[in-house]
């Protein structure tokens, strides 16, 4: 499990590639940002705010969530779980990676991915 006690937000969706990036913006406590980026995404369950993050590994329930949102079977390693203030959010997607950078706002890390 990777613990970030940072909010992050939605923060862009790229059809044409199915890229997905949640960002929790660099602040006054932290000069860098973190941006969670999925690739080959087929299926978001998550708010578009989300507080003290944590990565975990998908349970039995977020796999059967997932088979139940997309309406067919789902392959184990495509299923990444997100707990925010308690609750479990899925996205189901080919891979997932953690990017800290220094990207300005309106900069993307799906470009570089």
């Amino acid at each position: 499990m990777q613990d970030f006690k940072r909010s992050f937000r939605l923060w862009e969706f790229r059809v044409s590639h199915d890229q997905l990036l949640i960002r929790s913006s660099k602040n006054k406590d932290s000069n860098q940002n973190i941006d969670l980026v999925f690739v080959g995404v087929e299926y978001i369950e998550l708010p578009t705010m989300l507080k003290d993050v944590a990565l975990d590994a998908a349970e039995e329930d977020d796999f059967r969530r997932a088979e139940r949102g997309l309406g067919k079977a789902v392959s184990r390693h495509q299923v990444f779980a997100i707990k925010s203030s308690g609750r479990r959010y899925i996205v189901v997607a080919e891979a997932m990676t953690v990017i800290e950078n220094n990207l300005d706002i309106f900069e993307s890390s799906l470009e570089t991915f």
